[in-house]
């Protein structure tokens, strides 16, 4: 599924027509909270997270250093500690695909 499909989905699940909201007025809403939510990801500590009830929680895991090895060469190469963005799905979303 890609945003347009959301804005698609949106504009003709909804009634927003009924209150003159066009197709791009809804692109704009879906861009903006997809970009807004990316903001505010990049600007979580170690320890914070973003929970949208019933969907799910976003949050970031901090990955410590190691030394991996190159699959092809096998040589060791230092991978440096770096932060990681996750998603958890929350209980009602779990519920709601177990069940379908």
């Amino acid at each position: 599924m890609t945003k347009s499909d959301i804005v698609d989905i949106v504009f003709e699940d909804t009634d927003v027509r009924e209150y003159g909201i066009s197709r791009r007025e809804v692109s704009l809403v879906v861009s903006k909270f997809i970009e807004k939510l990316r903001e505010s990801i990049e600007k979580l500590d170690d320890d914070d997270r973003i929970e949208l009830r019933g969907f799910g929680t976003f949050g970031i895991k901090k990955r410590r250093a190691r030394v991996a090895r190159n699959p092809k060469t096998g040589q060791q190469v230092d991978v440096p500690e770096r932060k990681s963005p996750y998603f958890k799905a929350g209980r009602d979303m779990k519920q709601s695909i177990l069940h379908s």
